[in-house]
């Protein structure tokens, strides 16, 4: 998606109301047949759609749900050009390919599910787990990983997008088992790093989780970027 269309989507965002071709041409500086360029890939996607009657109108998603739309959109795009990549190669299975460029996917369908995988991630991770969460309860199974990490001396931040007077006492929990805490701005997703290598998100938040979808990603190039993109948001987020 490039940036004209993302300023598409953010713009039928803000309006909060269906546009024509021509309010957007307006707001956008384009010509109204860009629009319609623009508006193919989102509605692709699934993040606008598009009436069918004269002159169309196009409505934005909102975000979480526009973001599980993406998130199932690029795990049919990264399976499907993994699938070509082998194919051209010739080779059969990913044993022959070399680890650092072999990609993994996962698809994940819920929170819950989410959350039993990050056990077993916590579990073998060496260096470094770094996470983007909600700020609510974890799970004992997850909590108890965590701790037992800290004294293997993996350094665990947690960035927390809801802090309040209601999840205080389980952020000063968190602090008192050595998990690093900050608060930052809503991101719209939950993420999970794990020794740059691996990397989890998932979109965030419904108001049941079992409606968030997400993806497991292996493929460490991909991990660093967005350990990078942690680190940022890292240093700019309030201590608490």
């Amino acid at each position: 998606m490039g940036p004209q269309s993302q300023s598409l989507y953010l713009a039928l965002l803000a309006s909060g109301k269906p546009l024509s071709a021509k309010q957007l041409a307006t707001k956008l500086h384009i010509f109204p047949n860009t629009v319609y360029r623009l508006a193919e890939p989102l509605t692709q996607i699934g993040l606008i759609t598009k009436t069918n009657r004269y002159p169309c109108q196009f409505n934005a998603k909102p975000i979480d749900e526009g973001l599980s739309l993406f998130l199932l959109y690029q795990n049919d795009w990264f399976s499907q050009q993994f699938s070509r990549s082998i194919a051209k190669t010739g080779l059969s299975n990913n044993s022959e390919v070399p680890q650092s460029k072999q990609i993994k996917l996962l698809f994940i369908q819920s929170r819950d599910e989410l959350m039993n995988l990050s056990v077993g991630e916590i579990d073998i991770a060496n260096k470094t787990v770094d996470l983007l969460r909600s700020g609510h309860e974890i799970p004992a199974d997850v909590m108890l990983s965590l701790i037992k990490a800290k004294r293997r001396g993996v350094v665990t931040r947690m960035l927390i997008q809801d802090f309040s007077l209601e999840n205080a006492d389980q952020v000063t929990y968190w602090q008192q088992n050595g998990i690093l805490v900050r608060k930052t701005a809503l991101r719209h997703i939950r993420l999970m790093l794990y020794d740059s290598r691996i990397v989890y998100f998932m979109s965030y938040k419904h108001a049941h989780s079992e409606k968030d979808l997400g993806m497991k990603i292996s493929y460490p190039p991909f991990a660093t970027i967005l350990s990078q993109l942690f680190d940022q948001w890292w240093q700019i987020a309030d201590k608490i």
